[in-house]
């Protein structure tokens, strides 16, 4: 089994095609395997915003990290877009984030009711929120507004990351689902494929997403990752309803500048089930109508769903594996894979290459589960 390259990616998302691309940059060289095509698990399937913490409840570390990647994202982008030419609409639209009346009639139990801590942004009135969205017609309390938060046409990445390292000499194996890693004596030397085929690599990145948990685990790593599936939906308006991205509680109103008004999201543990129900579609529906009552008399353009990489403590894993000599994940990153796209590629290039540990990294080793 001779070496195919310096560094061999497993995951054709948003989170792999930065590390490749990043590593790339960096003169070595990378293959990247991918199971089905480039970019159609959660890359796909989210909704692009690029908001640090919008919960208000995210650990700090996670929210630290956020903040260097929204910072990171306008020339990180405006550099993939000039080498692909392709147009990733990058968009600083700002994000309300509102809070309701919690004694309305007909309330869904998962829209926010409470303030948002003071960090979320500047705090608005009831008044002020409807002044920059008249559509808010439902029971708001009140706002904070986040005028940095951003979106962008998250479809579009993963395509254009693979696209801009292939330039430079990236390989990559689409529709090749890794079934192993390869190693002895604690040393990762390639991976095996569903066909029998050895790929053999100087060290090896798991960024396989939801997958990448039971990847470890056919090797005996415990690497707990938990596929949260979120459902969303598009409707088709005639004007863009929204000037910005709109939030409350797990309602998401995302107004693509030329396209839909997506709306969304569940949060589910339900396996590896990646499928649409009507039951997610209803609560939807029900959270967006009870905020912009008439919302759901607007043409249905599309559903979707995708499976969110979670973990535990809500951090993601990035780093070395311990135990194993070229060995590295950079999965996890749960609802912040997008924003996170640029500063992981960044720093799991720094460790893979120069074990540079970024103080950042630090909470988010996987070192914390790995027996």
């Amino acid at each position: 089994m001779s070496r195919l390259s310096d560094i061999l990616v497993v995951g054709g998302g948003a989170i792999g095609g930065a590390i490749a691309w990043s590593l790339i940059k960096r003169g070595l060289t990378v293959t990247l395997v991918e199971a089905g095509r480039i970019g159609r698990g959660a890359s796909w399937a989210a909704a692009g915003v690029l908001a640090p913490d919008w919960s208000g409840h995210d650990p700090e570390a996670l929210t630290v990290m956020a903040e260097a990647g929204l910072a990171a994202w306008p020339d990180w982008v405006a550099e993939l877009e000039d080498r692909t030419g392709l147009g990733l609409s990058f968009r600083r639209d700002g994000l309300l984030n509102v809070w309701v009346d919690p004694d309305a009639p007909h309330l869904p139990h998962d829209l926010a009711t409470e303030p948002l801590p003071a960090a979320a942004g500047q705090r608005l009135s009831a008044a002020e929120a409807r002044a920059l969205e008249p559509a808010l017609t439902g029971p708001i309390l009140g706002g904070a507004l986040a005028p940095a938060d951003a979106q962008v046409d998250n479809p579009r990445l993963a395509p254009a990351l693979i696209r801009a390292a292939a330039d430079q000499g990236l390989r990559v194996l689409v529709d090749t689902p890794v079934t192993a890693l390869l190693g002895s004596g604690g040393v990762c030397r390639g991976v095996r494929t569903a066909s029998g085929t050895e790929i053999a690599a100087g060290a090896v990145v798991l960024a396989a997403g939801a997958w990448s948990g039971p990847l470890a685990a056919s090797s005996g790593i415990h690497l707990p990752v938990i596929p949260w599936r979120g459902q969303m939906l598009a409707f088709d308006t005639p004007a863009r309803p929204f000037r910005h991205i709109v939030f409350c509680g797990e309602l998401v109103l995302i107004p693509r500048p030329h396209g839909p008004l997506l709306v969304g999201t569940t949060l589910e543990n339900v396996g590896f089930d990646s499928r649409v129900t009507l039951a997610g579609l209803h609560q939807i529906l029900a959270r967006a109508e009870r905020i912009v009552p008439g919302l759901g008399d607007l043409p249905l353009a599309r559903t979707w769903a995708g499976l969110r990489p979670g973990t535990p403590d809500n951090l993601p894993y990035l780093g070395p594996i311990p135990g194993w000599d070229g060995l590295y994940v950079a999965a996890g990153h749960g609802r912040k894979g997008i924003i996170l796209a640029p500063i992981t590629g960044e720093l799991m290039a720094r460790v893979i290459l120069d074990h540079d540990l970024d103080p950042m990294l630090e909470p988010c080793l996987p070192q914390r589960v790995v027996d």
